[in-house]
């Protein structure tokens, strides 16, 4: 009968691998948190500083931050300030005016699980800009909804405002401000 196969006495050296597995590793968790630590998630904007998004140009209200993770160049842009949020996004529309707000109030209420308080109701502001706006409230958050179709350039521009449900009069009262400073003429 054939004898087994013996387990040889030398000793494998895995502690060099392991040892550069670990030191990958901790360069780059390291480097993603000197990274974090170098680049800003917020931008201060200049007061009176005009913004332009697509189609859409304003001017925002001194005290609010971009948000520089969720806003996109030439798309959107998420400004905030305390516990409130200012969301301007522009896009293509190529459709009749009220496609994009019945397909956005679906989205909100099936999706976000918000509810809409009272009905639509027209805007315009000194600008020129005219469109449509809700109110919508959640289970910790309340916003109202602007939107505003430029059939002939084929964009929509859709702004949400959002906040908690206390102390929100202010910001408010500053998103208004930045609508009512709005107007289609961005290049």
């Amino acid at each position: 009968m054939p004898e087994p196969m013996r387990r040889s006495s030398h000793r494998y050296r895995t502690w060099p691998a392991t040892l550069a597995i670990a030191a990958l590793l901790l360069v780059y968790v390291g480097g993603l948190r000197w990274w974090d630590a170098r680049v800003p998630g917020a931008r201060n904007l200049s007061p009176g500083e005009t913004v332009a998004v697509g189609h859409v140009r304003f001017v925002p209200a001194s005290g609010w931050q971009m948000d520089v993770a969720r806003s996109r160049p030439g798309q959107s842009i998420v400004l905030f300030k305390g516990g409130a949020t200012f969301a301007v996004r522009s896009s293509r529309w190529l459709g009749d005016q009220t496609g994009p707000l019945s397909r956005q109030q679906r989205l909100m209420e099936r999706v976000e699980r918000v509810r809409m308080d009272g009905d639509v109701m027209d805007f315009h502001n000194a600008w020129g800009l005219r469109g449509v706006s809700f109110a919508y409230y959640g289970a910790n958050a309340t916003g109202r909804f602007w939107q505003a179709v430029d059939t002939g350039r084929k964009s929509v521009v859709q702004v949400d405002f959002y906040g908690p449900h206390e102390g929100q009069a202010d910001a408010m009262a500053q998103a208004r401000e930045m609508v009512d400073s709005m107007d289609l003429e961005a290049s």
